[in-house]
């Protein structure tokens, strides 16, 4: 992460002693979040992080809209429960902040003003039994001895299917949904915060404007219509388009947030 371009004022600012100061400030630690005690098997690391943690910033997610709904809820559901966990065995956590996402309230129509409020649809989902049917469906899939491939599509489709049987449009916001329940219901005395964003996108102006690392663009909806292209006899060689050939920087600095400003977004 210290290697991009986000961190080349820094860099710049601290020269020589940029390498120093990292590593005086920050400690990268190997854990997963799908894993109970975010699967730190050192019971000395894990003590030391137990004394010394004081707020913990929650950004773990899979944002696949179509992910197996096995690996889905093991991480957006239990790993957002799994961190909080930990957190609550610290002794001098003052801050729990999680980043979820805008949709967990599923398609709303109208106005939604920011209440900071709680989630409030569908208390009645029993989140542990959706883990269990998670877990019973990939052991009977395993059980039929069927290709690997064959088993990630059927948990694709079966996440799919329990997201809009609740009333959600995709795995990805429904798992967060119940993450957000879980992050809820359990989380005591800890402080928490949830921040929902609508999208992840450039930096606007700190600590320069125009950074952006990975592009989240729908590749699902771009396969559609070469698809429908294909099928209408349509060359594909002339359907010539690639979201990877894109300019992001271009298009955000000099397209996207100049039309917001036009129209008096910004």
């Amino acid at each position: 992460i210290i290697s991009t371009e986000l961190f080349k004022i820094l860099r710049n600012n601290w020269g020589s002693k940029f390498d120093a100061l990292i590593s005086s400030r920050v400690k990268a630690v190997a854990g997963d979040i799908s894993f109970e005690n975010l699967g730190l098997n050192d019971s000395e690391l894990r003590e030391e992080m137990r004394k010394k943690i004081q707020i913990i910033v929650n950004v773990a997610a899979s944002t696949d809209f179509g992910e197996r709904y096995d690996d889905a809820l093991g991480i957006n559901t239990f790993g957002a429960f799994n961190v909080l966990n930990f957190g609550k065995k610290c002794d001098k956590v003052e801050l729990f902040l999680h980043i979820s996402t805008a949709y967990v309230c599923g398609e709303e129509t109208g106005i939604i003003l920011e209440k900071g409020e709680n989630l409030k649809r569908r208390n009645d989902i029993n989140i542990f039994e959706e883990k269990r049917l998670a877990q019973e469906q990939l052991s009977q899939l395993q059980n039929q001895c069927i290709p690997d491939k064959a088993i990630t599509s059927s948990m694709k489709e079966f996440g799919l299917e329990r997201a809009k049987m609740n009333g959600w449009p995709n795995t990805y916001v429904f798992t967060k949904a119940m993450g957000e329940m879980l992050l809820g219901k359990f989380k005591g005395d800890l402080p928490l915060v949830i921040i929902r964003p609508t999208i992840i996108a450039s930096t606007y102006k700190q600590p320069f404007p125009g950074w952006i690392e990975g592009v989240s663009f729908d590749d699902r909806n771009l396969e559609r219509l070469q698809r429908v292209a294909e099928e209408r006899g349509i060359d594909l060689a002339e359907f010539n388009f690639d979201s990877r050939s894109i300019d992001w920087e271009d298009y955000i600095m000099n397209s996207h947030i100049p039309g917001l400003l036009d129209q008096g977004l910004l």
